[in-house]
């Protein structure tokens, strides 16, 4: 629990900003954040109550808005260091994106936008939050699903080579994400930002209860049996 920090550490201070990148940083706070309850759990032999009880739920709500702050921050293109993409570089890659897939599969500005309709039709994202999360699960839930469909589709329609198909599957879908955090820029960065403010005051109980239950046992007369 003490070693999450470090992420905190290395995302605000320029003292590790040298020692490995951004996401990398975040993926080991992740895996420290879902051992810790598990470890917590062994160490009361799962007997949660009293002060404990509000530390450990504190930390189980941690975990959870850390699974989906996950989510989130996957919706935000970065580049590899961790720097958050703005939105005049999203609709550049775009760009870049489109003409990849002119010059590799030899399709034309109206294939593309065909691809574009199969992909979204007349889809428009909801501008209320429940509904507009919803939409993103099932979006990404449904995918293997609607990648054999759009197989089949853009096979018949392009008559492209199965060899090379899946690799122009992988644009699409690359091209699909893009083009979805494009139009929900704004909204994710609100989200994102209502999420901290959820997920620090969870965190801070939890490290304040830790370290008064610490205290109290020291006191209390409790050492290390070997």
């Amino acid at each position: 629990m003490v070693l999450m920090l470090m992420y905190s550490l290395r995302k605000r201070t320029k003292t590790f900003g040298n020692f490995g990148p951004l996401p990398r940083w975040l993926q080991i706070h992740i895996y420290l954040g879902i051992f810790g309850p598990l470890l917590v759990i062994l160490h009361s032999s799962f007997k949660i109550q009293g002060l404990i009880a509000v530390s450990f739920w504190s930390m189980i709500a941690v975990a959870l808005s850390g699974i989906f702050g996950r989510y989130l921050y996957l919706q935000i293109p970065r580049t590899l260091s961790g720097k958050e993409l703005d939105l005049d570089e999203l609709n550049e890659m775009n760009k870049r994106l489109n003409l990849d897939l002119q010059q590799d599969y030899r399709l034309k500005p109206e294939d593309i936008q065909r691809i574009e309709n199969l992909l979204f039709g007349n889809k428009k994202y909801s501008q209320n939050t429940i509904a507009l999360l919803l939409s993103l699960f099932i979006s990404d839930l449904s995918w293997p699903l609607r990648h054999n469909s759009l197989k089949k589709k853009i096979a018949a329609a392009f008559h492209i080579q199965a060899d090379r198909l899946k690799e122009l599957i992988k644009g699409i879908r690359e091209k699909e994400l893009l083009e979805r955090r494009i139009s929900l820029w704004s909204k994710i960065q609100e989200l994102f930002h209502y999420w901290h403010v959820i997920h620090k005051p969870f965190a801070i109980i939890m490290y304040l209860i830790m370290l008064v239950h610490i205290l109290i046992a020291i006191y209390t007369g409790y050492v290390w049996i070997f």
